[in-house]
């Protein structure tokens, strides 16, 4: 038991001291580069609500780490499928993280009548982020096998975004994802990821890294996909907020004072994912 309550306390603290320590880099970055930090239709900033979005982000976390070993569990099972060609939901997971990640999110869309809803993981996060896109690009080529369907949508939270734009446009999937939700990606790159050893997927998540760069260039938004990005202007993690921003994509979408990982659990981005996966084809005409 004592074990239990000592692992339970590190969570805590780790969970309390990373996020107010991502914050005072989130006061920095807008302090000093205002312009990068502005996002579209981003109301002015007042304290209250933001504290509590420090408070919420902190209790988020502590959610994200300790349902991190749930992922032997959810890895095991098999991909299965309760309709036959009807289009799956592809939740792909960010930065260190697994599928437990999106566990919430993944029952919270199967009770609103989502059937086909699939969390994936890739490891590890240290390697090249070519090698992880293969990885997510190999998951949905599994998936739609299983499901029988032709297209998939994909919701990718932080660097989930970015691997699926490099999959789409470089391995294959091209033709095969129907819409990209992204929520709180660094489609620019961040300026947190260089407080991480310089280690494959980490240095190439820098803001404007040549990784990151190959992407911004020609087609922002690959393959034939719908684009969406949900971001937040209190996303501690994306560094400046206005890397959350796609450029090319079909709707911006932003929910503000949510964090980081606030994201995952919001009511008010389960409704956005839902809409935009819902939303039709825009007519031509």
């Amino acid at each position: 038991m004592s074990v239990i309550l000592f692992l339970l306390a590190l969570v805590i603290a780790g969970s309390v001291i990373m996020t107010f320590g991502l914050y005072l880099c989130w006061h920095y970055d807008r302090h000093n580069f205002p312009e990068q930090a502005k996002v579209p239709d981003e109301p002015p900033m007042r304290l209250l609500p933001g504290l509590i979005a420090v408070f919420k982000e902190a209790a988020a976390l502590f959610v994200l780490f300790a349902m991190y070993p749930l992922r032997l569990l959810h890895d095991a099972s098999p991909a299965r499928t309760r309709h036959h060609g009807e289009t799956p939901v592809i939740l792909v997971h960010g930065y260190g993280g697994n599928s437990a990640n999106f566990l919430l999110m993944q029952w919270r869309l199967k009770w609103r009548g989502w059937s086909n809803v699939y969390s994936v993981s890739y490891t590890p996060p240290h390697i090249n982020a070519r090698k992880l896109s293969q990885q997510v690009a190999d998951h949905v080529e599994r998936i739609l096998q299983a499901t029988g369907a032709e297209k998939a949508h994909l919701v990718c939270h932080s660097m989930g975004g970015p691997l699926t734009r490099y999959a789409l446009k470089n391995l294959g999937l091209a033709g095969k994802v129907d819409k990209v939700v992204t929520l709180g990606s660094p489609h620019y790159g961040s300026r947190v990821a260089a407080l991480f050893p310089p280690l494959g997927a980490a240095a190439q998540l820098r803001y404007n890294s040549p990784f990151i760069r190959e992407l911004a260039t020609e087609e922002t938004c690959p393959g034939g996909a719908r684009y969406f990005s949900i971001f937040s202007n209190m996303d501690n993690f994306i560094l400046p907020s206005s890397s959350a921003v796609l450029h090319g994509a079909e709707e911006n979408v932003h929910v503000p004072y949510l964090g980081h990982a606030s994201l995952l659990y919001s009511n008010r981005v389960l409704d956005q994912v839902e809409r935009c996966l819902l939303k039709p084809q825009q007519s031509d005409e």
